[in-house]
């Protein structure tokens, strides 16, 4: 599956991106899918597309285009748009039924309708993302020795009592 995340539609839609900087904000929104592997998933592939209003010395085609580890990531020159990009990612598939665009927009939903690509609301991606990471540290406590359980039980124990003032 390929995930398309409309760039700023998901930082500005959950407060779990917040930071001081635009870029920051940006940089949480790749480390959340770093860390999450679109739904945990090594076959999943992330691309995710920004308006950018600088025009880049580097750009090509109306975008420039650059990776973070496997993440793709895509900036607008500012006179094609993000949305523009998006359509044209999943027009341009021969499977576009194994895209999932993640946005909040339904212009962009409309756009991509007729292709076949599915799209999820960004709340469902973010949900999704934190099951997977918590299901999967479930599944890494059970297998943990048990005197390990028993010490990182007494370590949350006492970290617990000291946060409540309680000795």
């Amino acid at each position: 599956m390929k995930y398309i995340i409309d760039g700023y539609n998901v930082i500005n839609s959950s407060d779990i991106f917040i930071a001081s900087t635009l870029e920051g904000r940006r940089n949480k929104l790749i480390d959340f899918i770093a860390q999450n592997r679109p739904h945990g998933s090594l076959k999943n592939s992330a691309t995710i597309v920004f308006d950018c209003k600088s025009k880049n010395p580097y750009e090509s085609n109306g975008y420039n285009v650059f990776h973070v580890g496997a993440i793709e990531v895509i900036f607008s020159d500012g006179i094609v748009l993000a949305d523009d990009i998006i359509a044209e990612i999943v027009d341009n598939s021969q499977s576009a039924y194994n895209i999932t665009v993640v946005t909040n927009d339904k212009g962009i939903r409309r756009r991509i309708a007729p292709s076949g690509a599915k799209y999820e609301s960004v709340e469902t991606f973010i949900a999704k993302g934190y099951k997977e990471k918590n299901a999967k540290r479930a599944r890494d406590y059970e297998n943990l020795p048990t005197d390990e359980k028993e010490c990182i039980n007494e370590e949350f124990e006492r970290i617990w009592l000291k946060t409540r003032h309680i000795k």
